[in-house]
């Protein structure tokens, strides 16, 4: 018997890696489905809320998933809805996304798994994905540099090719990769958030986003501040207000070749502020989790059909009355299943402006994932505006972001209250 079974795998090499994925997946899908069942939720942090699953990053190269086995954990982001189930029905409000079935999906983590375990996540991706941007054929970073080590300093990049990036820093992985939108003239919103929540804390990596820029004199500006601080990825296309997908998926991109080992991905603009020595202790105590796209989350807003608005959008651009739930882009965390898929979705639809309204709404709906929304955990104005004004301690609410449009000195002075009451000084 033992002879026949030799002559099979000779004969057949393909024969044995097929059972044993079988096996795996037959484990994996068990094991879901268990821990799926047992599920339930809270509404606050702290609570008594546990999720089990079982999980494998899709970002994870073949030969370190052969190596791994799935991981029991208890998350510590406790919301109703954290697995992002399927929505059923749809209306006005969906955008249409869903419309004509569940076939427009992409479905959910299960082939994505399915297709990790055998090949390299960049090899589900055009041979071309990196030299284009949604619909921008000859897309590149004017400034970049492949350093995703929590640690700081410029490291040796190679490039392989034209369409692919040889990960060479084997230094310390970040925690939470952080992603900051910023316009090129924002240099003293820059230096706030560099002296203040985004200071250098081994659990993280910061980055600033900008685009393209027609003075020849501000550009050598940006290049002199990225000399200094080595903290700016810019893109080849103009920073402009309806450029904005451009620079979210620009984020993801990054992301996706610079430093997909990322524990979570926080998207923010930099004029908002984020506690993160309270972010950080709270991700790094918690167990790595899956599919999560956490942030306030707006429903049934309607699209600005008057030209005075900012936000106007003709019919053709957006055929419908009501834009589907989505996220306002001021401060989101991804996991990174989450930011992958949402990136390889934006690179196949047509482009949309308002970045988080197609990426966090239409893509989220076709990649069939679910907001988790923040609660309390959002700092809202009247709570900010007492811990300014010292009528409330920094520690008395638990938060992760602020609202939006603060100014330089606010933030300043927010950071200080919470590290103040962290240190208890």
């Amino acid at each position: 018997m033992s002879g026949v079974l030799l002559v099979m795998f000779e004969r057949r090499p393909l024969f044995g890696a097929l059972i044993g994925l079988t096996l795996i997946v037959t484990v994996w899908h068990m094991s879901f489905q268990e821990a799926t069942s047992g599920t339930s939720s809270s509404s606050s942090f702290g609570s008594s809320y546990r999720e089990s699953t079982n999980i494998m990053p899709p970002y994870m190269p073949a030969s370190s998933l052969a190596l791994s086995t799935p991981t029991h954990f208890s998350p510590a982001l406790q919301q109703p809805s954290l697995d992002g189930g399927v929505s059923a029905g749809m209306d006005e409000a969906d955008g249409g996304v869903l419309a004509g079935g569940s076939s427009m999906v992409n479905q959910s983590f299960f082939p994505l798994l399915l297709s990790s375990i055998l090949v390299n996540p960049l090899e589900m991706l055009p041979k071309d994905d990196y030299n284009n941007l949604i619909d921008i054929k000859d897309f590149k970073f004017i400034i970049n540099f492949n350093n995703c080590s929590a640690e700081s300093g410029r490291i040796h990049h190679e490039s392989v090719g034209t369409d692919r990036i040889k990960m060479v820093d084997e230094r310390r992985s970040p925690l939470v990769l952080v992603l900051v939108h910023s316009a090129p003239t924002n240099w003293y919103k820059r230096n706030t958030i560099r002296d203040t929540w985004g200071q250098h804390d081994p659990r993280a990596k910061l980055i600033f986003l900008i685009g393209a820029v027609n003075s020849s004199v501000l550009q050598r500006r940006i290049k002199q501040e990225n000399r200094l601080y080595d903290d700016i990825v810019q893109g080849n296309f103009i920073d402009a207000y309806r450029n904005m997908t451009y620079k979210h998926v620009m984020a993801l991109k990054w992301f996706t070749y610079h430093c997909p080992e990322a524990k979570y991905v926080l998207k923010a603009d930099d004029d908002v502020f984020v506690n993160t020595p309270v972010l950080y202790d709270v991700l790094e105590s918690a167990s790595q989790r899956r599919r999560l796209l956490f942030c306030q989350e707006i429903s049934k807003a309607p699209v600005k059909r008057t030209h005075r608005s900012k936000w106007y959008v003709s019919v053709p651009e957006y055929r419908y009355k009501y834009y589907p739930n989505h996220c306002p882009g001021y401060s989101i965390i991804y996991t990174p299943d989450v930011a992958f898929e949402l990136y390889r979705e934006a690179q196949q639809q047509p482009y949309f402006w308002i970045d988080d309204v197609h990426l966090t709404g239409t893509i989220a709906r076709r990649i069939n994932v679910t907001i988790t929304p923040t609660g309390r955990m959002l700092l809202n104005q009247n709570q900010k505006d007492a811990i300014l004004d010292k009528r409330l301690n920094a520690t008395d609410q638990l938060f992760f972001f602020t609202t939006p449009d603060l100014r330089e000195d606010e933030i300043r002075r927010l950071w200080k209250a919470v590290t103040f009451s962290k240190n208890g000084r």
